[in-house]
């Protein structure tokens, strides 16, 4: 998602897809290159992704051999059945979300009453959700009780752990029933006879529900049952993500076509060690994702607050480690408290594969549908390709600025496109991808540096590349040496591709007055809060520039990841894609094409990449070169790329080019196929097998704990316990535990040490490697209320930082007098 608002730090992440050279097939190209091209890419030749509405379906096709993956998670009651099949192998994810969108807004006419309007009602329905019966029930225990957005599997979890906890979330229908009517009754609305009204008229209750996921169903079912024992009038609206992205998405929320939505959110972004985002994309709305968006023409819901904390996170305002977690912490306790956006349930989703495919790399983010895990497998088909089948096809826009928002398309787009930066799987550590960082230089958090005046920034008022000034400073530059390679339509990248997504950050960033073309709503409203801490980039050559960022991290490394500047696509698309949209015929978001009622610009659509192609037609005769790039671009060097990508959509009738390992071959929307291609390029920057590494993560378990189910109150506690990692014991993984009270609230967390290493002979003998130790002494204990406490026990492995989690009640009795 290349243009995609820079919440994460300085810019963009991936984006689309494309491929193929300007007058030839690709096949052709590779053996023009030579035989080492071969070596480049992925193992496999060619994916791709069909349809299959019905699970059950897709897995009757996996088990005759139709399809070799399923990315969707699977039936959950058949799980048992297909992991006693050798054919085939399940691959538990733990990542996604179920939770609940309500709608804030207030009614247009003091005549009618919504109930989600008062924050306390919205946290009320945190009492009505039985998030233990959906774990159980609806999740046949493929899941874990969630209310904040991390969820027990996040990096970020043990920090927020005893804030989240105190907060004594539990199912509570009359607990519920207490807060929504003493906030109801003052509002004016009257429950008679079991039923709520407002000025004689009952309060009703749009419950849309997602009716092509069968535990989303499950879910709004149950939701709308308690909606209506609580004395609400529902109307079940069903409907899948098309539906939801025209009514909850792109509607105005004043319009209340709907007042409760029943959400997902798909794990298929990368693992992250300190998420910047989450805060932000849950709970702030200045990035766009809460009721309404940013879009003026729409009621659109605000915060001030959560904007403020999302934003010091997101953007690194904070000067310790101990900061930026109280930040954390605050953000989400405000995002809990206001239940806008409220948790349900973290997901444990079973994948399947056929045996026969090797080399499937389970991150813990995206499970075995992230990028690497495409890249590295391997196939003993005689085709040396796969068939993956996808639940959907097609569900939202495919563009680079306000689209591709739906996991259907990035679990495709993300094959297609490489980025700056990715992360490790495993740790969630930053690492470079197609830009190396030489050099990192920060003065923060108290002190800056100075930036030069030959450092570059676009500056939308007067429309061209400037200086900030003589007095203008940075925390933090890095250098970078970029990886460039050929586009998938042949040409290859350059510094005015890197140049561009700067650009067009500031382009649509900013909102010049005088009704500025350049200006989206969503895309622009959280652009334009990181422009102040961009301060500009130098090149040195076309592939080594020094970037500047008024940002500073006591891990260097997320400076880097930060401060990257880095294209997914081709110049010329994004050029051509700005023109139709300043011209009125499409729109970059889902609001705006709404409020507009004019198309969402997807580049997939044959009838949108031809009306690109005749932009680029355009633009060729012209002899244009967009502003940003003149006196960098030769009008001959334009046109050679408009050439090349008109060839390409001619080709492959579709306007995605990118960068990646694969290329976006074909999209046959009738039959709900899209085919990838190999890029074989020589140019391209890994070799097959570059992936292999993170084939196998070394994940802790906890083998054996011997926990008391008594404790004194005032009297030493010893837990036991033995760690492994793969089936070995290890001594080098981190256990932490945290005790807390009936009402949540913790009392004692701690680190679980191991047994000490041995200094003679007889300990060695009597050593065991793998064994913790958890000592609590008399004060320790003495805190301890009388009866039943929870102790939570976390272990986690240095180089893979999914935690194994032991939980246990133990009761607290009196000393004996």
């Amino acid at each position: 998602m290349l243009f995609r608002p820079p919440i994460l730090g300085f810019l963009f992440m991936i984006s689309l897809l494309a491929s193929i050279s300007v007058d030839q097939s690709l096949g052709s190209l590779a053996m023009a290159d030579g035989p080492q091209a071969a070596t480049k890419g992925p193992f496999i030749d060619s994916a791709r992704f069909i349809q299959y509405l019905d699970d059950n379906t897709a897995l009757q096709e996996m088990k005759r051999g139709g399809i070799d993956t399923y990315y969707f998670r699977v039936p959950l009651e058949v799980v048992s059945d297909l992991k006693q099949d050798p054919n085939l192998v399940v691959y538990n994810r733990m990542a996604g979300s179920f939770g609940i969108l309500l709608n804030p807004a207030p009614p247009k006419s003091n005549d009618t009453l919504n109930p989600f309007y008062y924050r306390g009602v919205r946290y009320a329905v945190n009492y009505l959700v039985n998030r233990e019966f959906v774990v159980d029930e609806i999740l046949k225990g493929y899941g874990t009780p969630m209310v904040d957005p991390f969820g027990v599997y996040s990096p970020e979890y043990q920090n927020i752990i005893g804030s989240v906890e105190s907060l004594g979330v539990r199912y509570n229908p009359v607990l519920a029933d207490k807060i929504i009517t003493s906030i109801l009754n003052s509002a004016g609305a009257i429950k008679q006879a079991g039923k709520w009204t407002f000025k004689g008229n009952p309060i009703v209750i749009k419950v849309l529900i997602r009716s092509d996921d069968p535990e989303r169903r499950s879910m709004g079912e149950l939701v709308s049952s308690e909606f209506q024992k609580i004395g609400f009038s529902v109307i079940k609206d069903y409907g899948d993500l098309n539906k939801a992205n025209t009514i909850v998405y792109g509607s105005d929320p004043q319009d209340f076509q709907w007042n409760v939505y029943t959400e997902a959110y798909a794990g298929t972004s990368a693992f992250v060690k300190y998420n910047p985002s989450v805060t932000s994309q849950m709970y702030a709305p200045y990035a766009g994702n809460m009721p309404g968006g940013q879009n003026p023409s729409f009621w659109h819901y605000q915060n001030s607050t959560i904007d403020k904390l999302a934003q010091h996170i997101a953007f690194f305002n904070f000067t310790s480690s101990n900061e930026r977690n109280d930040l954390v912490r605050n953000a989400t306790l405000n995002g809990i408290q206001e239940s806008v956006r409220i948790f349900v349930a973290q997901l444990i989703e079973p994948y399947v594969a056929v045996s026969s495919v090797k080399g499937l790399i389970n991150d813990f983010g995206a499970g075995i549908t992230s990028k690497y895990s495409l890249s590295n497998a391997r196939t003993n088909k005689t085709t040396n390709s796969l068939d993956i089948g996808v639940k959907q096809i097609y569900q939202g826009a495919w563009n680079n600025i306000a689209g591709c928002k739906d996991a259907y398309c990035s679990e495709i787009y993300t094959q297609l496109a490489d980025s700056a930066t990715f992360r490790n799987p495993y740790t969630g550590d930053v690492i470079p991808m197609r830009e190396v960082w030489t050099n990192i230089t920060t003065l923060g958090p108290h002190h800056k540096m100075h930036v030069p005046d030959d450092v570059r920034i676009w500056n939308p008022v007067i429309q061209r590349w400037t200086g900030l000034g003589k007095n203008d400073s940075a925390m933090s530059k890095v250098t970078f040496k970029t990886l460039l390679s050929k586009w998938h339509n042949g040409i290859m990248m350059d510094k005015a591709d890197v140049l561009y997504p700067l650009y067009f950050t500031f382009e649509w960033g900013t909102n010049t007055g005088n009704a500025d073309r350049t200006y989206d709503p969503e895309y622009s409203a959280a652009a334009q809060v990181s422009l102040p801490l961009i301060k500009g980039v130098k090149f040195d050559s076309n592939n080594t520039f020094e970037s500047y960022i008024d940002q500073w991290h006591y891990d260097k490394n997320e400076i880097a990841d930060s401060a990257a500047v880095w294209p997914s696509e081709p110049w010329e698309i994004t050029s051509a894609s700005e023109r139709l949209v300043m011209s009125g015929k499409f729109a970059f978001s889902k609001g705006e094409a709404s409020a507009k009622n004019i198309d969402w610009l997807s580049l997939i659509i044959p009838s949108h990449a031809d009306a690109i192609k005749i932009e680029l037609q355009k633009m060729r005769n012209e002899g244009y070169v967009p502003n940003p790039l003149k006196g960098l671009v030769s009008v001959a060097e334009a046109q050679k790329r408009y050439d090349a990508t008109i060839n390409w959509i001619e080709k492959h009738r579709n306007a995605v080019v990118s960068n990646g390992p694969f290329y976006l071959d074909s999209y046959n929307p009738e039959g709900g196929v899209i085919t990838i291609k190999a890029f074989r390029d020589s140019s391209y920057p890994f070799e097959k097998g570059h992936w292999s590494v993170y084939e196998y993560p070394k994940i802790a378990a906890l083998d054996k704990i011997q926990a008391p189910q008594f404790a004194t109150i005032g009297k030493p506690l010893k837990i036991v316990l033995n760690v492994s990692e793969n089936g070995r014991p290890t001594s080098d993984a981190l256990v932490n535990y945290f005790i807390s009270d009936w009402r949540g609230r913790v009392i004692l967390s701690g680190t679980a040490e191991p047994q000490p290493a041995p200094t003679t002979v007889d300990e060695a003998s009597n050593h065991l490697k793998g064994s913790y130790e958890i000592n609590l002494n008399s004060s320790a204990t003495a805190k301890f209320p009388f009866g039943p406490n929870l102790i939570k026990i976390f272990a986690t492995g240095k180089e893979a930082f999914r935690p194994d989690i032991y939980t246990r009640t133990i009761l607290a009795v009196k000393a004996s007098p």
